[in-house]
C-alpha cells in the first residue's frame, strides 16, 4: 500500500515522525491547517458548545468507569464502532475506548479513558504546537501500550471501525495488527471517492455490494480482502412508481469537507462551492415554477452559516430528523450522497445534480465516481432539460434492477466474516 500525500507543512516538520506515525497523525495535522471557517459546526464556538464539552469532560472523568467492559470468559470481544451491528451469539460487543457512551459498555480502563480524556483535550486545542509536542506524543505512547495491554488480557476477536482517516481509528488498527488481532473497516456510506489507500490499512473492508467492491478493485485494492454484507436498510429495493412532484420539494446540501479527503492527494474544498450548489439549485427550480423548497444541511454543517449567506427567503432549513422528511417529501434533489438510497427507499425520486465546473467538481477533483457520474443505476441531472426529464419520468430516472444489482452480495461472505472473528 502507497504512503499518504502529505501537506507541505508535514514535509518540513514531521521529517522526525516514523512513517506509521504521520500516517496517523496527517488527517488530524490538515484539520488544523485547512479546517477554518464558521460553515462547520466545529469551528462555531458557543457558550451551550462550551457546556457540552465541559459535562463530556466531567463524565469521562468521574463516571464512565460504570460503563467499562467487563470480560465473561466464554464470551469472545468484538470491539467496533461501525454504524452497523455485528450479530453473534457468541460475542459480545462493545465500544472503542474513544467512544465512552452510557448507552454501550467501552472497551477500556480507568488509566485508558482517562489517556483518552488527555489526548482529546490536546487535540480540541487545534494547535501544532500541542500535536508536534512531547507530552502529545507520550500521551501517545501510552494510548498504544495500555490498548495493547488490554487487547492481549482480554479474548478480543476483532477491531471494527468505520473509517481508517481519523487518528483513534488508525492508531488503534495499527495496534490491534501488531498483536494478531484482525482488523476490520465497515463501510458507513457510498464513497465519494476511491484510492489505494483509505478504506485498506484495516486486513479487511466490508462494503454494502458488488457495486463498491468493483469501484475499490479498481482503485487497486486486493479483492481478497473485500467482503459484501448485506445492509440492514438498502439492502434490497422493490419496483413501485416514485413521488417526483413539485409539491414539498427537499435540496440535500453539497457540504465542504475541511480537511482533504483522499489520502492520495491534497486536494482542498472552497466553502463558496456550497452556496453556490443551493443557489444553482434554486436557479433551475424557480426556472420550472417553483416558489420554495427545504434546505437539509449536512450534520457538520452550521445552520447561522446558510441563514446569513443564501440570498432570499426561497430555502427554509428543514429541521425534522430524515425519516419524517424524507416521509414528506415529494422530490429530493442532492449531490453525491448516500441520501440517495435514503429518498429511494421511502419512495421518492432523487434528482443528482452535482456540477463540472471548469472541468472539476465542486470539491475540486477530477471527476464523479460510480455510481454518482450517472453510469449506473441513477442518471445524473447536468442542466434544465435533465431536471425535467428526470422529474417527469422517476422510472427511468432511478433503475430499480440495476440498484439492486450494485447492493447486491456473496451469500458467503458473512460465513468468512464469522470465520474471521472466531479465529
Amino acid at each position: 500500500m502507497q504512503s499518504q500525500k502529505s501537506n507541505i507543512y508535514m514535509d518540513l516538520a514531521g521529517s522526525d515522525l516514523d512513517q506509521s506515525m504521520q500516517d496517523a497523525l496527517l488527517y488530524t495535522i490538515n484539520g488544523v491547517l485547512y479546517n477554518f471557517g464558521d460553515h462547520h459546526k466545529s469551528n462555531n464556538y458557543s457558550f451551550k458548545g462550551n457546556i457540552k464539552i465541559l459535562l463530556r469532560r466531567l463524565f469521562l472523568r468521574f463516571y464512565c468507569f460504570r460503563f467499562f467492559f467487563k470480560s465473561k470468559s466464554n464470551q469472545r470481544v468484538i470491539i467496533s464502532s461501525a454504524y452497523v451491528d455485528i450479530e453473534s451469539p457468541d460475542h459480545c460487543l462493545v465500544s472503542p475506548p474513544w467512544l465512552m457512551s452510557p448507552k454501550k459498555r467501552s472497551f477500556s480502563s480507568w488509566r485508558l479513558s482517562n489517556i483518552v480524556r488527555r489526548i482529546q483535550a490536546e487535540l480540541e486545542k487545534k494547535s501544532l504546537r500541542v500535536i508536534f509536542s512531547n507530552i502529545f506524543f507520550s500521551l501517545l505512547k501510552s494510548y498504544e501500550l495500555e490498548f495493547r495491554r488490554l487487547l492481549k488480557s482480554e479474548n478480543v476477536a476483532c477491531l471494527i471501525v468505520p473509517n481508517d482517516l481519523a487518528l483513534f481509528e488508525n492508531l488503534s488498527i495499527k495496534i490491534a495488527q501488531s498483536v494478531n488481532i484482525p482488523t476490520i473497516v465497515y463501510l458507513h456510506g457510498l464513497p465519494g471517492r476511491y484510492n489505494s489507500i483509505d478504506d485498506n490499512r484495516a486486513d479487511y473492508l466490508v462494503v454494502w455490494g458488488k457495486g463498491l467492491k468493483e469501484e475499490y478493485i479498481n482503485a487497486g485494492m486486493p479483492a481478497n480482502k473485500i467482503l459484501t454484507l448485506k445492509h440492514p436498510v438498502y439492502s434490497s429495493f422493490e419496483q413501485y412508481s416514485l413521488r417526483s412532484s413539485f409539491e414539498n420539494v427537499v435540496v440535500i446540501s453539497k457540504a465542504m469537507s475541511g480537511t482533504p479527503s483522499s489520502s492520495d492527494e491534497v486536494i482542498l474544498s472552497d466553502r463558496s462551492k456550497s452556496l453556490y450548489y443551493v443557489e444553482r439549485v434554486k436557479q433551475l427550480l424557480v426556472e420550472m415554477g417553483v416558489k420554495s423548497a427545504k434546505l437539509r444541511l449536512h450534520p457538520s454543517e452550521s445552520e447561522s452559516f446558510y441563514l446569513k449567506n443564501i440570498m432570499d427567503g426561497f430555502y427554509s432549513i428543514d429541521y425534522d430528523n430524515k425519516i419524517t422528511t424524507l416521509a414528506k417529501a415529494s422530490l429530493v434533489i442532492g449531490p453525491t450522497s448516500t441520501m440517495a438510497l435514503d429518498a429511494i427507499k421511502n419512495g421518492v425520486n432523487y434528482i443528482l445534480f452535482d456540477p463540472i465546473v471548469d472541468g472539476k467538481t465542486l470539491e475540486n477533483t477530477e471527476g464523479l465516481v460510480k455510481p454518482f457520474d450517472g453510469s449506473s443505476f441513477i442518471r445524473l441531472s447536468k442542466g434544465s432539460d435533465d431536471f425535467k426529464r428526470n422529474i417527469s419520468n422517476p422510472n427511468d430516472n432511478i433503475n430499480i434492477t440495476l440498484l439492486n444489482e450494485y447492493m447486491s452480495v456473496n451469500d458467503d461472505d458473512i460465513n468468512t466474516l464469522l470465520e474471521i472473528i472466531s479465529r
